[in-house]
């Protein structure tokens, strides 16, 4: 396993393109020692980097159908971004480490070795059975409409953290 910093007037273009190339994939969140989401973990939304705020976040997806960028983690004033990789593994990101200002604990966003379009799939199947819950009566035929629905509302919400 090998850490690589990421110098800090990379960071926005490093973000973009963390999240193009990593968006989807099962993740699980530590800070420190404790695990904040872990297995099976949530599909990655993205991170976002806020230079005037001094703010990164980790957002997951969620099956909130009002807001389904759900944000995990905040880590105010970061310190540094490590890109953590394994030559070894199926795909050589493993995950990135968010130092926070010295007393806070280290925040790991760390990958699962899935393939991102099987947890697309299930956030989607998951968002659509939400949507199918809300609508309280089954209906023959909306299930595909719900999963319609889910893939729009998943789009939309992911559009931002890549462009």
């Amino acid at each position: 396993m090998k850490k690589m910093r990421i110098l800090k007037n990379e960071w926005p273009s490093f973000v973009k393109d963390f999240n193009r190339q990593n968006q989807f994939r099962r993740t699980t969140l530590s800070l420190g020692e404790d695990v904040v989401v872990g297995e099976p973990g949530m599909p990655l939304v993205g991170l976002a980097y806020d230079p005037e705020e001094r703010r990164v976040d980790i957002y997951l997806g969620g099956t909130d159908t009002e807001n389904l960028a759900h944000l995990s983690h905040g880590i105010e004033v970061p310190r540094a971004l490590y890109l953590i990789t394994d030559e070894e593994a199926s795909n050589p990101v493993i995950g990135v480490q968010v130092q926070g200002p010295p007393g806070t604990s280290m925040a790991y966003v760390m990958f699962e070795d899935e393939m991102p379009e099987k947890a697309k799939y299930q956030w989607i199947a998951n968002v659509a059975y939400s949507l199918s819950e809300m609508r309280g009566e089954k209906v023959h035929g909306e299930d595909q409409k719900d999963w319609y629905e889910a893939e729009r509302l998943i789009n939309e919400t992911i559009i931002p953290f890549v462009e």
